[in-house]
């Protein structure tokens, strides 16, 4: 399986300033949050934003086939 990038610049944009607002908030909310579980399922969804950012690809885009990447 070839990881060919599709995600488009605003796409990765986007996904790298929510991965960066949401992995923040799960690590420094203090006790905001009291639920631990919730805490750690923030982090996976922003750390996941983060990795599409750096690679430009993502999974749920890749299987249901759409490719938001103008290809010039």
């Amino acid at each position: 399986m070839k990881l060919s990038k599709n995600l488009h610049r605003f796409d990765r944009i986007f996904r790298g300033a929510t991965g960066l607002v949401i992995t923040a908030f799960a690590l420094l909310n203090g006790d905001f949050l009291q639920e631990p579980i919730l805490e750690a399922l923030l982090g996976i969804f922003g750390i996941l934003n983060l990795i599409s950012f750096f690679f430009g690809w993502c999974p749920i885009y890749h299987i249901a086939g759409i490719n938001t990447r103008s290809e010039k």
